[in-house]
C-alpha cells in the first residue's frame, strides 16, 4: 500500500509553505540525499500568481530544507525564448539568488532511448542529469486537453529536450497513443524519481494547462509514489480512474496499488471542470462509438484557433509547431494540423482559444 500526504496550505507566503512541506515530511518521513534536482512545471514563461508554472516559493522552501548541493531544472517547450528568460519571469532566478541553488538546462547531454507503444515503436533523448541526479517532482495541478490532467507523470515529460519533445507529438498525435507514452514513460524513469509534491494551492481547471481558470484549492499533495499521487489528485477533482486516460492505461496494464491518505481529509475541489477534450474521452469508452472516434479523428476533435484580436505577433506558436502548421502570417494549415495544442499552450498572450471542430460540435455535447 502507497502513502499520500495531503497538506493543508493556505497561501504561499513562506512560512505557510515551509510549514506545509515540513509536516508532510514528518508524515512520510524520508531522508533525502544531497544532489536533488527539483524539477518543477515551467510550461510557460509567466508569474507564478498565474498558476500555469510552480510556484517558486515552494522551491526556495525544499531549496533551504534539501542537502545542498540542490539543482533546478525543466525544459520548457521550443520556443524562441531562451532559458534564462523562463527563469527570471518564474521566479526561479530569484530563488537560486537566494539558496545557492543551482539552475541547469537540461537540453545539454541526453540518453537515447527506444520505447515500444502500441506496437510503434520510437527513440527519443532525455537530459542526462535526470539519470545523475535524484528527481524531486513538483508539478502543478492543472489541467490538460490531451491528458485531461497534468500532475507527476506528465509533469517528467519536461525532461525531454525542448525541441524532441514537441516532435514526439507527430509520432503520437492521437491522443490515445500520446497517453499510453506518458505511462511507457513513467516506467522508464520512476527509480529515478524519489519524491512528489504537487502544487495544489491555486489549480487550474477547464482549458488548462496555461490558459484554463485559476482557482484556489490550498493545497500541497505528496507521496513517494507519482501514479498513486496523480490518482489522488483526480479524485479532489472529482473524477474517476477511468475519465484520465493515462491512469485508466496504467490501471489496465499494471495496475495502480491501494493507497492510503494521511494528514487532512479535504473536500473536493469545488466546481472543478474539465477541459473541452474530456466528451471526447466519454465517447472512447462505448467501443462502439470508439470506432467512430478512430475512422473520423481527424473530424472529430479539439483544435486550435488564433484570435487575431488579442495576437501581438509574437510567432511563439509557429515557432513552437512540430508540424509546421501555422504560417508566418499565422493562419493554421488544417491539413497539416495535429491537434496537438502546443501553440495554445506556449502563447504568452492567451490569443490561441481551443474549439470543438465542427463535426465535435454537432455530436459531442
Amino acid at each position: 500500500m502507497e502513502t499520500v500526504a495531503i497538506v493543508k496550505c493556505p497561501d504561499y507566503k513562506k512560512t505557510t509553505v515551509k510549514d506545509a512541506i515540513s509536516r508532510i515530511f514528518d508524515l512520510i518521513g524520508f531522508d533525502f540525499p544531497s544532489g536533488v534536482l527539483l524539477k518543477p512545471n515551467m510550461l510557460s514563461a509567466r508569474n507564478p500568481d498565474e498558476a500555469v508554472t510552480t510556484h517558486s516559493v515552494i522551491l526556495e522552501v525544499l531549496s533551504e530544507l534539501l542537502p545542498h548541493p540542490v539543482f533546478i531544472g525543466d525544459s520548457p517547450p521550443n520556443t524562441s525564448k531562451t532559458i534564462e528568460y523562463y527563469w527570471n519571469q518564474c521566479q526561479y532566478e530569484d530563488v537560486s539568488k537566494k539558496t545557492k541553488a543551482k539552475l541547469v538546462k537540461l537540453e545539454g547531454k541526453s540518453s537515447i532511448f527506444t520505447l515500444n507503444v502500441k506496437g510503434r515503436k520510437v527513440n527519443f533523448p532525455v537530459s542526462s542529469f535526470a539519470f545523475q541526479h535524484p528527481v524531486f517532482n513538483l508539478p502543478k495541478f492543472k489541467t490538460h486537453n490531451i491528458t485531461i490532467l497534468t500532475c507527476c507523470m506528465k509533469n517528467l515529460y519536461g525532461l525531454i529536450p525542448g525541441y524532441p519533445k514537441g516532435l514526439l507529438h507527430t509520432e503520437f498525435p492521437e491522443p490515445e497513443y500520446f497517453n499510453h507514452f506518458i505511462v511507457e514513460f513513467y516506467q522508464l524513469l520512476k527509480e529515478t524519481v524519489v519524491f512528489n509534491i504537487v502544487d495544489a494551492v491555486e489549480v487550474m481547471d477547464k482549458n488548462g494547462p496555461s490558459s484554463g481558470r485559476k482557482k484556489y484549492y490550498g493545497y500541497l499533495i505528496a507521496g513517494k509514489n507519482g501514479v498513486c499521487v496523480d490518482f489522488v489528485c483526480a479524485t479532489l477533482a472529482g473524477l474517476k480512474i477511468h475519465e484520465v486516460p493515462f491512469l485508466r492505461i496504467y490501471e489496465n496494464i499494471y495496475g495502480i496499488p491501494k493507497v492510503k491518505i494521511i494528514g487532512d481529509q479535504p473536500e473536493n475541489i469545488p466546481g472543478f471542470q474539465v477541459p473541452s477534450s474530456s466528451a471526447i474521452f466519454k465517447m472512447q469508452e462505448n467501443r462502439f462509438m470508439s470506432g467512430i472516434i478512430r475512422t473520423m479523428a481527424n473530424q472529430l476533435n479539439i483544435i486550435p484557433v488564433i484570435n487575431h484580436n488579442i495576437c501581438v505577433k509574437c510567432m511563439e506558436c509557429v515557432k513552437v509547431c512540430p508540424a509546421r502548421a501555422i504560417s508566418n502570417d499565422l493562419k493554421i494549415d488544417r491539413k497539416k494540423c495535429i491537434n496537438c495544442l502546443c501553440c495554445f499552450e506556449v502563447c504568452p498572450n492567451r490569443a490561441i482559444n481551443v474549439r470543438k471542430s465542427f463535426l465535435a460540435r454537432i455530436i459531442l455535447p
